[in-house]
């Protein structure tokens, strides 16, 4: 899996970087419709909800968000059309982030908070809005990039101490790591780009199209609180090693 990394003030350089204000006021409403599709049954409800009045309440303001987006691509791009395929292909990836199984239920929660705090005081400004609250939908991808690296960290830590006796931790991801240091082309799931692709085609997904962009939005459907789980065993207590497993 492809991490994204940080510039120089921290941030992970992802699909949610340089944006401006209308871009980001798009990319909540984006993040939004995700979770409205993905985070279903109880306690959610209020996402679908707070959802639908977002955009219905506010939907003079975000037509000429909207509107103003797609000047941009027109001035970017060399035609009309060009400027349609560009900002779907970019909104493709950004429903992709944000549909991200590994971090979906700490997403869901984010939106659910959000959703409640709208539903009990409609905000006057939908645009101060999304740029308030933009940061809280980023955090749970950021806890998983890290975690992800705190994985990363142990298992080649793991692998040094105890891969010579007892093989490596993950195979896989070994082969991998060995691969890249030789210079091996790494397949991903979007060879174009594979830094920005977060979500590889996973089977059993569908997707709706997106009526402002066209740009296909993702339905994982994920189950809530269901974790595949290791299996350890105590390691021999030759050489003065502890009985219990290192991890």
């Amino acid at each position: 899996m492809q991490i994204p990394p940080r510039n120089a003030q921290g941030q992970r350089l992802t699909i949610n970087r340089e944006l401006n204000d209308d871009e980001k006021v798009w990319h909540f409403r984006s993040a939004w419709n995700v979770a409205a599709l993905n985070c279903l049954g109880d306690p959610y409800g209020p996402i679908l909800e707070g959802y639908r009045a977002y955009v219905i309440d506010n939907s003079t303001v975000l037509r000429r968000v909207n509107d103003r987006v797609e000047q941009d691509y027109r001035k970017r791009e060399r035609s009309r059309r060009a400027a349609l395929l560009a900002r779907e292909e970019h909104m493709t990836r950004v429903y992709n982030f944000f549909a991200l199984p590994s971090a979906r239920a700490d997403f869901c929660r984010a939106v659910l908070d959000i959703a409640n705090r709208l539903l009990a005081a409609p905000p006057e400004d939908a645009e101060a809005f999304a740029l308030g609250n933009f940061d809280q939908l980023e955090r749970p991808f950021d806890a998983f990039f890290s975690a992800y690296e705190a994985y990363q960290r142990n298992s080649a830590e793991w692998d040094a101490r105890y891969g010579a006796r007892y093989g490596p931790s993950q195979p896989g991801w070994v082969a991998v790591q060995k691969a890249k240091a030789e210079g091996v082309a790494i397949p991903s799931a979007e060879d174009d780009d594979p830094t920005d692709t977060l979500l590889a085609p996973t089977q059993g997904v569908r997707s709706v199209t997106d009526a402002e962009t066209g740009a296909q939005v993702p339905v994982v459907p994920v189950t809530e609180g269901v974790y595949s789980q290791p299996i350890s065993e105590p390691l021999p207590s030759d050489e003065g090693e502890s009985t219990d497993p290192p991890r």
